[in-house]
């Protein structure tokens, strides 16, 4: 019966482990989207500021 229960208390234990991987996965994913949006706008600024200079060129 004990060790049942201890079984019990590990298979529980990493259960919950493995809900805060992929809790933290899902965050991972989360920011890296995130990432990728930035990227992207910085992307669209930084040829929006190269055709501007572009303009003042002699």
């Amino acid at each position: 019966a004990a060790a049942t229960e201890e079984q019990t208390t590990v298979v529980e234990a990493l259960n919950m482990d493995i809900h805060q991987i992929n809790v933290l996965n899902q965050q991972g994913v989360a920011n890296l989207n995130e990432t990728l949006q930035d990227c992207d706008a910085l992307s669209h600024q930084a040829s929006r500021l190269k055709q501007l200079v572009d303009s003042f060129r002699i």
